[in-house]
């Protein structure tokens, strides 16, 4: 108890962690709606409350998206067919991008060609967004539906991973079974 007394004067006294702001400590996100001395009250987008003991933000890393800006980058990996032009993949996804209101207009967005994969050509969409009006799931599902018609819509395939079988042939046949051999 006295730990988590030392570390609420410590939390309210070195405003590393304010009323307001969107934190995460381990597996919990969400924004801090109180302050007390031995906890705080943190509510997830879920509306679920958390009262963390203060002595967790000493002895653990958080991380507090607000602190000095709500903007976080998103990371948004497309896998397309080997056929289609990056180029075009490319201004697609910087469309999509662009036309989606909840991506922040103060940084703009960027396309990396990222890989050869075994089934795709890989980008990754890199996006700005201010974690205190949307959260991340929702703007990931909202891009990548419009990039799904995007694509749709160009005539660029997404793939799925595929394997090729080869037969070789010039193999002794083997005989079937219920057959009869052949006499010698």
């Amino acid at each position: 108890m006295a730990a988590n007394v030392i570390s609420g004067f410590s939390i309210v006294f070195g405003r590393k962690i304010r009323k307001d702001d969107w934190i995460q400590v381990g597996e919990t996100r969400g924004v801090v709606t109180d302050i007390y001395l031995r906890a705080s009250r943190v509510r997830t987008r879920d509306n679920i409350e958390y009262l963390i003991p203060n002595s967790e933000f000493m002895t653990q890393t958080i991380v507090n998206y607000t602190l000095s800006s709500p903007l976080i980058r998103v990371h948004i990996p497309v896998g397309v067919s080997y056929d289609a032009d990056p180029e075009k993949v490319r201004q697609i996804l910087l469309e999509v991008a662009a036309a989606n209101p909840n991506v922040s207009r103060h940084r703009k967005p960027e396309v990396f060609f990222d890989a050869y994969g075994d089934s795709s050509l890989n980008f990754d969409l890199l996006v700005w967004m201010d974690l205190q009006h949307i959260g991340e799931k929702r703007l990931r599902s909202e891009l990548y539906y419009k990039i799904f018609e995007a694509l749709k819509k160009a005539g660029i395939e997404i793939p799925f991973p595929q394997r090729d079988l080869h037969i070789r042939s010039g193999l002794p046949a083997m005989p079937s079974p219920g057959r009869a051999k052949p006499a010698v």
